[in-house]
C-alpha cells in the first residue's frame, strides 16, 4: 500500500473536475490518489477517500470553530482541528496524543502541514483559477502523515470552510 511519504520531493495537484460540483482530486500526474467530495451543494459535512479508506470531516456545532473527524460509518471521532481565531496556525489533535499544525500565510495563497517541532511536511498553494487548483508538495516524510493521509484532504476542507464562511460574511 502506498504511503504519503512515496510522494517525497513530488508536486501533486489537487484540482476540481468540474465548476459546477464541489469534487476535487488529488493527483500525482493523471493518477488520482484521493477525492474530497461535498455530498450537497451547501454542506459543511465532506468526505474524503484516499489510499482506499474512506473519512468524514464535519462540524459537530455551527458557533464552535472545530472539525471533527471520523472513519466513515463510524459515529464517534478519531481526531479534531480547532481553527485559530486570531493566530495563523491551528492544532489537528490526533489519537495516541500526536499533533500537527495547519499554518496559512497572509492571503491564504500558502498553506503549510506542520509537525510538533515546527518543521514543514507539506506545503500548498493556490492557483488562481475559476476551478480549485492547488499545488502539493511533499517537503519531509512523516510517519504521521503516513499514518493519517487524510490530513492531506483536511487542510483543503478547512480552507473551503474559510471561503465559505468569507463569502457569507462570516
Amino acid at each position: 500500500m502506498k504511503t504519503i511519504s512515496d510522494y517525497f520531493g513530488k508536486t501533486l495537484q489537487l484540482i476540481q473536475p468540474s465548476i459546477w460540483k464541489r469534487s476535487f482530486e488529488l493527483r500525482d500526474g493523471k493518477e488520482v490518489i484521493g477525492t474530497l467530495t461535498y455530498p450537497k451543494f451547501f454542506s459543511v459535512k465532506a468526505e474524503a477517500n484516499i489510499f482506499g479508506t474512506k473519512w468524514e470531516f464535519y462540524e459537530p456545532h455551527w458557533w464552535k470553530n472545530l472539525i471533527q473527524i471520523r472513519e466513515a460509518g463510524k459515529e464517534l471521532p478519531i481526531a479534531s482541528y480547532k481553527s485559530p481565531a486570531f493566530k495563523k496556525k491551528g492544532k489537528l489533535e490526533l489519537p495516541h496524543g500526536e499533533s500537527v499544525f495547519l499554518s496559512s500565510y497572509i492571503f491564504r495563497s500558502t498553506l503549510e502541514i506542520l509537525d510538533k517541532y515546527d518543521v514543514r511536511l507539506v506545503v500548498l498553494k493556490s492557483k488562481i483559477n475559476f476551478k480549485t487548483n492547488i499545488e502539493i508538495k511533499v517537503e519531509k516524510i512523516s510517519e504521521v502523515l503516513d499514518k493519517h493521509p487524510w490530513i492531506l484532504l483536511l487542510i483543503v476542507y478547512v480552507e473551503m470552510n474559510a471561503r465559505r464562511s468569507k463569502s457569507a460574511g462570516g
